[in-house]
């Protein structure tokens, strides 16, 4: 500590004057003066001792730092030597006191460091940001949370708060039980102006908050100047000490540095609004409440049709760079949005109008971004309620395993659930069922006919369904003359005692192929777009 910080540790009026070359000087150790010390004096310890063993001089490489408890007199010359600090305390003072009152400074900085690796012990243990405010407030005995900008608990530990039958108590209690900061706290917070105060403040501020009714300590967390969220300690078991203050104010910055792990800090058209859709992507039931909240807070207010749309990357996926790269790309067509990097992923929750939907301009920009970057692209279903925007990234990602491993489909990089939802099911109907037993009997006893005799009438019902029954479409595409697809159509008929006429039939017949392929029972040779499908 410096040695200023320590005299300012005495009691009030205990100094009557001082000679100091260097207050600013560290010391480590508190020790009253003895013979042997005098004759090697440490420049690192603060002594206490009578005038009548002051030494007449010290070197001039080091410091001597003294306390002189009688009045008298310092050898003639030793006031001025060049590293010299001396304090004489005032008659009647209480010796014992001031000694300890500085060594109490210095079993406090041990407990300080002791706390400060602590925490640094949790920050690389790389747990979480909940965990670190565990130890911290373990470490603290008081209650301390983490709140986001847009008033949500991301991380708490309230020791055995609930036990309390208080204001301060029953408060958090609700608060903790809808994950986010109530209406009236709010309130209270701008009226008071609190985020203005603890802006200006050189420290963690300090206030007897109302709503809580007990005295709380608040830093902000910033990062690259901006603030993301507001660390609070609430006093409880006892009033909030020097020391105190020295960990909560490192905290703070533990704290920012947690966050920083976290895939929230990476492109959006806001910090805040990706740490809200990074939320929502991790959240499988969002309270609709909350979410509302938070949406007012931010001011996002979406149109009424929502898209997750999700970038990919094979290998191991997209670094920060790369995404902000994309976004950039993208801008034209990520208006009214929130996108963020997750999963090693650039996703964004597309809003847009009713009549509107995602237009053929935006599907075009996507293709064209995704194949500059040889990336994979995933659309959701359109879906209305924010708080299914997880569901929809599953959709996404789904869309993209799924449409990578088309056989027969090539849809240029962009992959939309509601194409795949087939596949969907008969994956998760394969993890419960032999899928080969939803195949129907007659196409099986087709394909078998086929390995057997070398034809090709797999292939040629194959395309003939999906070319919606058109005779002349098919052969084309198969490069058939008409009667030989007209022969071939007739010997599957026979084969499969199907006329091919009725709609329930052709059903099953698509469905069958869809299990065969997704088994890798089959496998057509040629690739064609939608719009070849379509004619």
């Amino acid at each position: 500590m410096r040695l200023a910080d320590l005299l300012d540790r005495l009691p009030e009026d205990a100094v009557q004057r001082t000679s100091l070359s260097d207050p600013h000087c560290d010391v480590y150790n508190v020790s009253f003066m003895t013979p042997e010390a005098m004759e090697h004096p440490r420049g690192d310890v603060l002594y206490f001792t009578d005038s009548e063993i002051l030494p007449a001089s010290v070197a001039d490489d080091r410091h001597f730092n003294c306390v002189v408890v009688d009045g008298g007199v310092a050898p003639e010359g030793l006031s001025e030597c060049p590293n010299v600090n001396l304090v004489w305390l005032a008659p009647g003072v209480d010796l014992f006191s001031c000694y300890n009152a500085i060594q109490g400074a210095f079993l406090e900085n041990q407990e300080l460091i002791a706390i400060v690796q602590r925490l640094l012990a949790a920050h690389f243990s790389n747990r979480g940001l909940q965990f670190l405010i565990e130890e911290a407030a373990n470490a603290l005995g008081s209650p301390i949370v983490v709140v986001d900008t847009t008033y949500r608990y991301t991380a708490f530990h309230l020791g055995n708060l609930h036990e309390d039958d208080t204001q301060l108590a029953r408060v958090m209690s609700e608060e903790i039980a809808n994950e986010i900061v109530l209406e009236d706290a709010i309130s209270y917070i701008r009226d008071s102006k609190i985020d203005s105060q603890i802006a200006r403040s050189k420290g963690p501020y300090e206030e007897h908050n109302k709503i809580l009714n007990c005295r709380t300590m608040t830093s902000a967390v910033m990062v690259r100047g901006v603030c993301l969220a507001h660390v609070m300690m609430m006093e409880r078991t006892h009033a909030f000490t020097d020391l105190d203050r020295e960990v909560f104010a490192r905290l703070a910055l533990f704290v920012g540095q947690e966050i920083q792990k976290s895939e929230v800090w990476g492109p959006t058209n806001g910090e805040l609004g990706s740490y809200f859709l990074e939320n929502l992507l991790n959240d499988r039931s969002a309270s609709v409440a909350v979410t509302r909240r938070r949406m007012k807070v931010l001011n996002f207010h979406p149109k009424p049709v929502l898209y997750v749309v999700c970038l990919h990357a094979a290998g191991e996926g997209l670094s920060q760079m790369q995404c902000e790269h994309l976004a950039a790309q993208l801008k034209p067509v990520l208006h009214h949005s929130l996108y963020t990097r997750f999963h090693q992923n650039l996703v964004a929750l597309i809003s847009r109008d009713v009549d509107e939907g995602l237009t053929g301009q935006t599907e075009e920009k996507l293709r064209e971004v995704a194949a500059l970057n040889d990336l994979d692209v995933g659309v959701s279903n359109a879906f209305s309620a924010v708080t299914d925007t997880r569901a929809a990234y599953d959709q996404a990602r789904a869309a993209i395993r799924l449409g990578s491993q088309a056989a027969s489909i090539d849809d240029r990089r962009l992959y939309h659930f509601c194409d795949y939802a087939c596949l969907h099911m008969m994956e998760v109907s394969g993890r419960r069922m032999n899928m080969l037993s939803l195949c129907h009997p007659a196409l099986l006893a087709l394909m078998e006919y086929d390995d057997a005799h070398g034809g090709e009438l797999m292939e040629t019902l194959y395309w003939y369904l999906q070319l919606a029954g058109s005779t002349a479409r098919a052969a084309t595409l198969l490069t058939l003359h008409k009667n030989t697809m007209l022969y071939r159509l007739g010997r599957i008929r026979e084969l499969l005692g199907m006329d091919l006429t009725s709609g329930e039939e052709l059903f099953e017949l698509q469905v069958s192929y869809r299990v065969l392929i997704t088994l890798g029972l089959f496998r057509p040779r040629l690739k064609v777009t939608r719009e070849q499908l379509r004619g």
